[in-house]
């Protein structure tokens, strides 16, 4: 899986009219969510939450499906929600319960998030609840890599910022594509273009043998999340 070519400026578009349902962006397997970004070369954040938590519930409905906020993360993240439960994890060579996985992140309130690299590997936490505008700066944060740039993000949210993401085409293999399709909401097949009126936002995964030049010009257009099947 390699990356073939991405747009060398952030592109900035106005923000999509389409809307998402909440169980597009916010997935609830662990494996599923730590899978994708691998394969979609995105960073993954796991929500620890609580069933009865309010703040948990408050972060759902009142942040995670804020438009903005849902096109920041499909564009640059995948998203689950984990309970402390025995469902079985696979991380870092181990399977592990949900409640180990608590244990071992040292959760001790609700809703914590962890953020991960792609390939798995945990960044940094987040306790508590935040309003939209301020998990967007964290996101933009995050997404733009500022904390690896010793940027302080008290510094780095007070300066205006539009970013939602980078349009980006990404070669996958066949297995790859399939698993992106079955399991990641916010995915679609195509073989033709699509149109410069659908949405920028999903992930399309290209197929057949136009599927390159479909790519580029899908690229030079705007959309953000482009798979070449290889």
């Amino acid at each position: 899986m390699k990356k073939v070519f991405v747009l060398p400026l952030f592109l900035l578009l106005t923000l999509s009219a389409f809307s998402y349902s909440l169980n597009n962006i916010l997935l609830n397997n662990f494996d599923t969510v730590m899978t994708l970004a691998r394969y979609e070369q995105k960073d993954a954040i796991i929500v620890f939450s609580d069933p009865s938590c309010f703040y948990c519930n408050k972060l759902k409905n009142d942040t995670l499906s804020n438009l903005q906020v849902q096109q920041l993360l499909s564009n640059n993240f995948l998203i689950g929600e984990i309970y402390a439960t025995n469902e079985k994890a696979n991380f870092e060579g181990n399977v592990y319960t949900y409640s180990d996985l608590f244990q071992g992140f040292r959760v001790t309130g609700t809703p914590t998030l962890v953020f991960f690299t792609s390939e798995g590997t945990p960044l940094t936490y987040l306790p508590g609840y935040l309003d939209p505008s301020d998990f967007i700066k964290v996101l933009q944060y995050v997404a733009l890599g500022a904390y690896a740039k010793k940027i302080d993000f008290g510094t780095f949210s007070k300066t205006p910022n539009n970013f939602v993401g980078t349009p980006t085409v990404i070669s996958i293999t066949q297995d790859e594509a399939n698993y992106i399709l079955q399991n990641d909401p916010m995915a679609k097949k195509i073989d033709s273009y699509p149109g410069n009126d659908a949405d920028h936002f999903l992930k399309y995964v290209i197929f057949g043998k136009d599927a390159t030049s479909i790519a580029n010009k899908m690229l030079n257009d705007g959309f953000y999340n482009i798979y070449v099947v290889g």
